[in-house]
């Protein structure tokens, strides 16, 4: 399965405790030091197995890439709690990483159960963001056979942009893009990018990556994209969609286009360190060891 670009959209600190223990856990997830994390979680459900500190192991688990401990979490959540469109989302979200880190074989099994919980999330909470985007890039991820659907993608990017329009047009370019069809695809992205100064506070990481991706494309808004890719690769967690090594190319794309050879070389050769294979990346390389001595 390809990866999910926008599905897991985990918001870290999700649960504001006042004890000792709680803040100091908070902490720790914050530095990232996520095995620390997990051994203060398991002492607190010794003590008191409350749905929200089950709910913060489950997160903690997936920032370790540790799938099947989080997908026990979160169906043990969902069966207690059937009424949580959050715990079916992220039941949904750690199934479908499961499925991109398995054999085909292993992953056609989880399909099933994927769609169910991210279904259910949606009819849960009509207006969640994350939810739309997972089923979004599910039925483009998913081939047909299995029931995937650009029409239903692109069904789900519209109710989308009645909720958040920077979101909806984001998505419908994004299955225009998959649709291969380009000019479609650029007037949608355009015009997400046209609403970036009404947004707030960005809690998604994935909208960080999708905003510097599209100022590199079209080589708009340069210093906006270098600072949006910036939060993207400083914030991320293996629970976000895009890896590091596609983040390390769009920056060097971003700096190539800023005519800033030295730091378009640095991030394409952190992209290839990672995958040396990465064809894109490879073909970037390419475009910035042909800029003179000025960048340009």
């Amino acid at each position: 399965m390809k990866h999910f670009l926008f599905l897991l959209v985990f918001i870290k600190l999700s649960v504001c405790g006042a004890q000792s223990t709680e803040v100091d856990v908070n902490q720790l997830i914050e530095r990232k030091k996520y095995v620390q994390a997990e051994t203060e979680l398991l002492k607190e459900i010794q003590v008191t197995a409350d749905k929200d500190t089950k709910d913060r192991l489950g997160e903690v688990y997936g920032y370790q890439g540790k799938w099947d401990d989080a997908i026990a979490i979160y169906k043990e959540l969902t069966e207690a709690y059937p009424q949580v469109a959050d715990y079916a989302f992220k039941y949904g979200g750690v199934l479908a990483k499961k499925a991109q880190n398995s054999n085909k074989f292993k992953a056609l099994t989880l399909v099933g159960r994927i769609k169910e919980n991210f279904k259910k999330a949606a009819t849960l909470d009509s207006s969640s963001i994350k939810v739309h985007w997972a089923l979004v890039d599910l039925y483009i991820t998913l081939p047909g056979i299995l029931g995937g659907s650009t029409s239903k993608a692109f069904d789900y990017a519209k109710k989308l942009k009645s909720i958040s329009p920077i979101d909806g047009y984001l998505a419908m370019g994004y299955v225009h893009e998959y649709d291969e069809e380009s000019e479609k695809a650029k007037q949608d992205y355009l015009y997400a990018l046209s609403l970036i100064g009404d947004l707030g506070n960005i809690e998604r990481n994935q909208l960080h990556y999708q905003i510097g991706k599209i100022c590199g494309e079209y080589g708009l808004k340069l210093d906006e994209g270098v600072y949006h890719m910036g939060q993207y690769i400083k914030n991320y967690t293996p629970l976000d969609g895009v890896p590091l090594k596609w983040a390390y190319f769009r920056m060097a794309k971003l700096y190539r286009k800023k005519k800033d050879k030295p730091n378009a070389q640095k991030w394409i050769a952190k992209a290839l360190y990672i995958d040396i294979e990465l064809e894109p990346a490879l073909e970037e390389q390419k475009k910035i060891k042909a800029m003179d001595t000025l960048g340009s």
